[in-house]
């Protein structure tokens, strides 16, 4: 592994088991045994190790138009996928704001690939209207669904932190039963059994 892997993987671990401003680069550097000047040579500050880390979770997790799930057990697949990474990377959307109001080019940045998340997420829906898994009774229903999966997947972490929910990977993958609990009133009895099957 060479360092800079070596650091963003030492400042993954510290970040997720306290937070982003306990562990500073002096932190993270005497954690991995090597000196903070070799760390800033890799890495500026501890803002450029955050943005880093943000754009290997989104490569872990953003799917080209092509790949985008067409059916109920294909997008629950790719849910266990984003549950898995968002477990690994929990502290981003523990602290999200925080992080958005200190680095406004994270901010643009995370606000971009949102933007373009949110467009994914309509498609996926679209999918699976085509798939006939799914109705749309009224105009906006698509959008509504849209929104409320990104509510709970980008808050669900600090959403957890405030019931005084234990923060481990099965209760941050709970952020998925509760988007499956919201598209159910608008699945179909090919969608409703679809996803019966799954937990068959």
């Amino acid at each position: 592994m060479g360092t800079k892997k070596k650091i963003l993987a030492g400042a993954l671990k510290l970040f997720n088991e306290s937070n982003t401003q306990a562990a500073t680069t002096n932190h993270i550097a005497a954690a991995l045994g090597m000196s903070p000047g070799n760390l800033h040579y890799h890495f500026k500050n501890r803002e450029a190790i955050i943005l880093r880390l943000y754009e290997e979770m989104k490569a872990q997790t953003e799917l080209a138009t092509e790949a985008l799930p067409g059916s109920i057990g294909a997008l629950h697949e790719h849910m266990l996928h984003l549950g898995r990474v968002y477990w690994e990377y929990r502290f981003f959307h523990r602290e999200l704001l925080f992080l958005l109001s200190r680095d406004p080019e994270l901010k643009a940045l995370y606000v971009r690939d949102n933007l373009a998340h949110r467009e994914r997420i309509l498609r996926v829906l679209t999918n699976l209207v085509e798939n006939g898994c799914l109705q749309v009774p009224y105009a906006n229903v698509l959008e509504h669904l849209a929104d409320t999966t990104l509510l709970a997947t980008q808050f669900w972490i600090p959403f957890l932190e405030t019931l005084g929910t234990p923060l481990d990977e099965r209760n941050v993958e709970g952020m998925f039963t509760h988007v499956q609990g919201a598209m159910r009133p608008y699945l179909t009895p090919k969608g409703l059994k679809a996803l019966a099957d799954l937990v068959a």
